[in-house]
């Protein structure tokens, strides 16, 4: 069992969050490539080339295969922890956030919006498209207003190809 994240007394600062935004997306990134590596060690290439150390010296190294393979599941599970933690704490004080003129949001995007949204500097804007539908924009200012980041999401970003 999973214990309960340790949430906050107070909310955290906005570079706090940001802070913890970046750990979440390097969690991300660590996860997709210990997944990587934990389907590499059961690729029949390697299970092939074990067979032929085994066959050529007497000796398997399957053993310590085994081992790494473990390890790399343990990562993944204290990775998904770590990351639950933190995204817990992103979004301890509110419920999802919700956006006018958007039914449901995919969870990616929701989670992006609810990260950002109460970051300094951080701003939106929902339009209609005739053909892909909404259209969330977005902007991130630094501080001393320089920009830091932006970008939009389309609901149906691969429409006009349909035309």
């Amino acid at each position: 069992m999973i214990p309960d994240p340790v949430l906050p007394s107070r909310t955290p600062s906005g570079e706090a969050r940001r802070e913890y935004a970046q750990l979440l997306r390097l969690h991300e990134r660590l996860a997709t490539q210990l997944r990587h590596v934990r389907d590499e060690l059961d690729t029949p290439e390697l299970q092939s080339l074990l067979r032929e150390i085994r066959s050529r010296t007497g000796a398997s190294p399957r053993d310590a295969i085994t081992d790494v393979k473990s390890s790399v599941e343990e990562a993944l599970r204290t990775l998904s922890v770590s990351s639950s933690e933190a995204h817990s704490i992103l979004t301890w004080e509110g419920e999802a956030t919700r956006i006018d003129g958007i039914g449901e949001l995919p969870a990616p995007l929701a989670r992006f919006l609810a990260e950002r949204t109460r970051l300094d500097g951080f701003s939106y804007e929902v339009l209609q498209d005739e053909v892909r539908g909404w259209v969330v924009r977005w902007r991130e200012h630094t501080s001393d207003g320089r920009i830091r980041g932006f970008g939009q999401f389309y609901e149906r970003p691969y429409a006009w190809l349909d035309d």
